[in-house]
Parts: structure tokens; sequence; C-alpha cells
């Protein structure tokens, strides 16, 4: 039997923004396609980004360039800033965080940084907006739960493209109640079945020509990348390398820990020695930044300018974050 009062349908899309090549296609098509208007957000639209701190300088551009092209199309665009009281007081950016608590993002650490500077700062403001433009309350997720119960599940429009689909969240699988109630993922890049490549090719057609989006402090940079931020951001690269080195420093206590078995025991080596491990882990585990910077700067020197940036934009960026 049918609920009479259940909403019908769903009332608001937000395209949750990163400003690289995938979400900017969508956009277009947003903006471009009334089939994919009707399609995948007929009603209310809003576009929505939270910045961390650390993107290149041609995203930032990029963004205030899509930021006019919304206003003039009357498309609400939020660029979600630190002073908007969204971000947490710990992670207001990225490098803040780092500087702050003494540490470094690294390949040997659990990956944190999406959830804390986007996606986080993305669904408190949107329970803010929700309270303002709907009259839901704003507690803690209530009022976006309650949106939901009023008006159907809140569609996030994400730019995850054809063959990325292990990126793909099971919303059902989520920890959190008022997500698995209010929220529905959609990615239409995979329903439609364009690739990074299809992406690039719309904007181009439209004269775009947009970047990878990723933080420039980001452990996740393939050797191509690193050398691109050698030749391009080096004051970037050298705070980046100073952080690490703080980090290293304050725990240098973890570089010589005895290797102990299941009872504590120290385990040893078959000269007798006591076993020791370096975890004292810097960006790339125990290499340090300067050296694998070094690496890359030999593997690619003989690449030229044109090809470590058409490497970058042809590639992009991933690092499998999915949701």
């Amino acid at each position: 039997m049918n609920d009479l009062f259940a909403p019908q349908g769903n009332l608001l899309t937000v395209l949750s923004f990163g400003a690289g090549q995938d979400s900017s296609a969508l956009l277009e098509m947003y903006l471009d396609d009334p089939k994919f208007r009707q399609q995948y957000a007929p009603n209310d639209f809003v576009v929505v980004m939270a910045d961390t701190g650390d993107e290149f300088d041609q995203t930032y551009d990029h963004v205030r360039d899509v930021q006019r092209r919304c206003k003039a199309a009357g498309v609400e665009f939020v660029l979600i800033s630190p002073e908007m009281g969204f971000h947490s007081e710990s992670w207001r950016s990225l490098r803040h965080f780092y500087r702050s608590k003494g540490t470094i993002g690294s390949k040997a650490f659990p990956k944190t940084c999406t959830d804390r500077l986007k996606i986080q700062p993305i669904y408190r403001w949107l329970e803010h907006w929700l309270s303002e433009k709907y009259g839901v309350q704003c507690n803690r997720k209530a009022g976006i739960r309650e949106f939901a119960a009023r008006y159907g599940r809140i569609k996030m429009m994400i730019g995850i493209a054809k063959g990325e689909e292990t990126r793909m969240a099971d919303p059902a699988k989520n920890p959190n109640r008022w997500y698995r109630e209010s929220i529905e993922p959609v990615y239409p890049l995979v329903d439609m079945g364009m690739d990074r490549a299809a992406c690039q090719k719309l904007l181009h057609a439209k004269g775009l020509y947009v970047i990878p989006s990723n933080c420039k402090a980001c452990p996740f940079l393939s050797e191509p990348e690193l050398e691109y931020l050698r030749r391009f951001y080096p004051e970037a690269l050298a705070d980046w390398v100073e952080l690490e080195a703080a980090k290293l420093k304050k725990h240098a206590d973890k570089s010589a820990v005895i290797v102990t078995d299941k009872e504590g025991n120290p385990k040893r080596d078959r000269e007798g020695r006591v076993k020791v491990e370096n975890r004292n882990y810097g960006v790339f585990g125990v290499t340090p930044l300067p050296a694998k910077i070094r690496q890359a700067k030999e593997t690619y020197e003989s690449w030229s300018d044109e090809d470590i940036i058409a490497y970058r934009y042809s590639h992009g960026h991933c690092v499998s974050t999915a949701y």
C-alpha cells in the first residue's frame, strides 16, 4: 500500500563540484543540455564546492570563471571557504592541519583529507542552506532528514567517470543513518558511459582547458606530477618539504622502533640482534620527500615542460576515494 503522504520524486539536486574535469563536464551538460537537466536535475539545483586551500592557481581561476557563468545563467554556486564556519577548526585547510598538528599526509596513513576538507564541510553547509531556503531545522543533520521526509531524498550528483566505478560508494553501507535516509548519490557520467577522455572532449568543444583538481601537497601524486610541481610550483614544494621535515623531527623517536612478537618480546635477526623498524613515516612512507623529488627529476629530466603539462592534463589525478 502506498503512503499518500510520502514525497513524490526529488525536489533538490546538489552538484558536488571539485573543479576538475569530471564535475566540470557535469556542470556544462547541466547548463547546455535540457535533456540532461530533465533527467538528472529537473527541479531545484545548487552547485557547491568546499575549498581545500591547496588547489593549483589554474583551478582557482577556473572556479572564478564558473562562478561568473553560473551567475549569468541564474544557477547558484557556493564556494565554501573556512571563513564561513563549515570547516572544522583543525581542518581549515590542508596545510593548516599539517602545520598546526605537526603531522603530514602520507601514503602510509589512512586517507581522511577528502572527508574532512570536502565532504564534511559540504554537508554542514547543506543543512544550514536548507534551513534558510526551506525552513527546516538546523541541528546535527536532523534538518537534512527533515527535508528528505518532506521533499524526497537529496540527489547528490558526483563526478565519477566510467572506468572509476569502484569509487561509487553504496549509500546503504554508509554508517550515518541521516545519510542513508536522506541522500541519493547519482553518477551521470557512469550512466552515460563517459570516461575522462570523453569529459575532456566535451570541455574542449566549449573552449575550456580544465586541469585535474587536486591539492598540491597530496601524497598520492605520481612522479610526473611531482616533477610538474618542482618545475612550476617550487615554493609550494619547498613548504611541503619543510612540513614533512618538521613531522619527522617531532616523531624522531619512532625512527627505530623495536619489533615485538604477539607476546611483546623483542624479535631478533639471525645474528641475535634486536630487530628495529623505521615507523616515522613521511609523505611517501620511509622514503623522504626530497629523495622522491630527486628521483622524479632524474626520471623525467628529458621531458619538456610541454610533455609534463600534457601528461598532467591527460592522465588526471585520482586517489580512489569512494563516495
